[in-house]
């Protein structure tokens, strides 16, 4: 993916969650009823493993204008079967970002902030992460997603996190990056001898 669709992607994911979350008036303006309805989002089973409650996100207002908005961005799904694969990063990127209440200025990166160069460092421990990396199904992004969250006590950097989910199934690439962002092997040598590794 080229460096500018995905800044443009970023910033896409970033202007909706701040549309829901107000975070220039420290939240004042937060539209807290839709972010309810996004954090209650979940897996059903119909008979054939559980997978996201993509009926519970159609109706939600909030899930349109993201679907939209991404639509003006990205090339349209040729065939249903896309689009249902589109809805469902879609429903894992709501319902994570309605779990983020503050932006992450800190972090590059969310593998970044979990991560350390040495397990005492890390917020995810390593058996975590390596669940997070395994998760392959929609339904196991989905609880990976919600755990991290939890354990940056819902602070992110928003546009990164909500790229990164989005494509997780779908590229490779985006999880090495990870890999490399959770044991901090993407920091210089000096950033490294500051560190103290």
């Amino acid at each position: 993916m080229p460096d500018n669709q995905a800044q443009q992607l970023e910033a896409v994911f970033y202007r909706w969650w701040a549309t829901l979350h107000d975070p220039e008036n420290d939240g004042l303006r937060a539209d807290r009823a839709t972010l309810a309805r996004l954090r209650r989002l979940d897996l059903v089973d119909h008979g054939q493993g559980p997978e996201p409650d993509l009926m519970a996100a159609l109706l939600i207002d909030a899930f349109h204008d993201l679907r939209r908005r991404i639509g003006e961005v990205l090339p349209a799904p040729r065939t249903p079967q896309e689009m249902e694969e589109r809805e469902r990063d879609l429903f894992i990127v709501a319902a994570t970002l309605a779990r983020v209440r503050k932006m992450d200025r800190g972090h590059s990166s969310t593998a970044h902030a979990l991560g350390g160069a040495k397990e005492p460092d890390r917020v995810m421990t390593e058996k975590r992460f390596l669940r997070l990396m395994r998760s392959e199904t929609a339904a196991d992004l989905f609880d990976q997603s919600r755990r991290l969250t939890a354990l940056l006590k819902q602070t992110a950097p928003v546009g990164e996190l909500a790229r990164s989910l989005f494509f997780w199934r779908h590229m490779p690439s985006v999880r090495r990056a990870w890999a490399r962002a959770y044991y901090h092997l993407d920091q210089s040598p000096d950033e490294t001898a500051a560190a103290g590794v």
